[in-house]
């Protein structure tokens, strides 16, 4: 059974949403985690080795952080047609990926919670995203065209979040509304709750 370490209402949200997406069977168990407000704090049996969420167990194995878990479980349930299984597909997938992780994260990071704002390199790097994220969207309606992908849960997640990460475009509004309406996010809120 696929164990998933989880706080409500945090990074680990997108993935109940995506198991929900890959009609997984996992199990999910609930930690503590430190939170931005000073609530909480680390949790002895959250395996993450920053003891943050979110962490998954599979088949013995650990895993950790939220694009490289995506990536894996789109692998083990590569038929739910959440990543593309051709070459040109799965490369596109995977540049996704890595603009994720070393480029939206630490901008958005640095731009909306760093005391000094960002660098001009960060910020160019903010511009040339969003360019890229609305030119996928006009061209889509989703981030890989007609198809609604793993990447629409990764990326959609933030703005869903905290829609002042990206800027204000009817574009942004109207993919969000798209992704609200999947049923899978719904169920994926329920299971969200926290634990009584």
């Amino acid at each position: 059974m696929l164990k998933v370490f989880h706080a409500p209402q945090s990074r680990s949200s997108r993935l109940i949403w995506l198991l929900e997406e890959l009609s997984a069977d996992y199990q999910i168990v609930h930690v503590n985690i430190s939170r931005m407000d000073g609530t909480g704090g680390p949790d002895p049996r959250n395996p993450h080795p920053l003891k943050q969420v979110p962490a998954i167990e599979h088949e013995g194995a650990v895993i950790t952080e939220s694009a490289v878990i995506f990536d894996y479980l789109c692998g083990v349930h590569a038929f739910a047609g959440l990543k593309p299984l051709d070459a040109p597909g799965r490369a596109r997938f995977a540049s996704w990926i890595g603009l994720y992780v070393s480029t939206l994260e630490p901008v958005i990071n640095a731009k909306f919670r760093s005391p000094d704002g960002c660098t001009p390199v960060q910020s160019d790097a903010y511009d040339t995203l969003c360019a890229r994220l609305k030119g996928a969207l006009e061209a889509g309606p989703y981030l890989l065209g007609e198809k609604f992908s793993a990447l629409d849960i990764l990326f959609g997640s933030l703005p869903m979040f905290f829609r002042t990460a990206l800027p204000d475009d009817s574009i942004y509004d109207e993919w969000i509304a798209r992704l609200e309406r999947r049923p899978a996010l719904v169920r994926a809120r329920y299971k969200d709750a926290p634990p009584n």
